[in-house]
């Protein structure tokens, strides 16, 4: 039996799927997550109670009002966080100093050069023997 027909496009989707989503919750997202959804419930619910959208943006976001959502979700940070710091780390972080070192850089010491001299004729056009015509020639309209 081939691997091809072992791995089918629906297996990869799923595969991949998984993939994502426990990468998610490794890092956490699904805190940001379930927080931006009280956030968007709390702005909702305490616009309609407020009649204002700015009052009802100002309750949501000052931290004084906080729903039963918001409290699960600091909770469950919050014992993520104990729970890191109770493992051991597996490896220990050597502390790494840099040290700076002084060196000497050499000093090279040119002898200075003469300027450049430019000439405003040109050796060639001395050498022409051929005037040149007079008048100019007319230019043509092709």
């Amino acid at each position: 039996m081939s691997f091809n027909r072992i791995v089918t496009p629906s297996l990869l989707r799923l595969a991949r799927a998984l993939t994502v989503t426990a990468v998610c919750l490794s890092v956490g997202l699904h805190w940001a997550a379930l927080q931006s959804a009280a956030w968007v419930g709390m702005a909702v619910s305490y616009s309609i109670e407020k009649g204002s959208l700015t009052e009802g943006l100002s309750d949501t976001f000052d931290g004084e009002h906080p729903c039963p959502l918001c409290r699960a979700v600091e909770k469950g940070v919050d014992g993520e966080q104990e729970s890191r710091k109770d493992q051991t780390p597996l490896k220990t972080v050597k502390e790494m100093k840099l040290t700076l070192a002084v060196a000497e850089v050499p000093h090279f010491v040119f002898p200075p050069s003469e300027p450049n001299r430019w000439s405003t004729s040109s050796s060639l056009a001395s050498m022409r023997s051929q005037r040149p015509v007079t008048p100019p020639p007319e230019p043509s309209c092709a």
